[in-house]
């Protein structure tokens, strides 16, 4: 095996795979958010990740056109949360970490 690394070009060969494989690692999971009108004044969000789990447990903020947070929810254990709709055009932000934030203005 030390013969494969001695040589640079399989050297970059190896390092270019591992990041490779790393970057598909931290690229495997993408949160999304279902916005659903409900049409009776409340709005359900359901929050999931690309590999299957849900949004359970992440913050969910309401924010105005300043980002002034106008409401913070809490998503149950099903990664979904049920608010009534602000009477201001608002922003909703499903906040999964850094890199994992989603941002869609809400139905008014």
């Amino acid at each position: 095996m030390s013969r494969f690394w001695k040589t640079g070009s399989q050297t970059l060969a190896g390092i270019l795979l591992v990041l490779a494989m790393t970057a598909s690692v931290c690229f495997s999971h993408t949160l999304y958010m279902n916005v659903v009108d409900n049409e009776d004044n409340t709005v359900t969000i359901e929050g999931m990740f690309s590999t299957g789990a849900t949004a359970a447990g992440l913050t969910l903020y309401l924010e105005d056109d300043k980002e002034k947070v106008l409401k913070k929810i809490q998503m149950d254990e099903d990664g979904e949360a049920t608010f009534e709709k602000p009477k201001v055009p608002y922003v909703i932000f499903l906040d999964g970490g850094p890199g994992h934030t989603v941002r869609e203005p809400g139905p008014s």
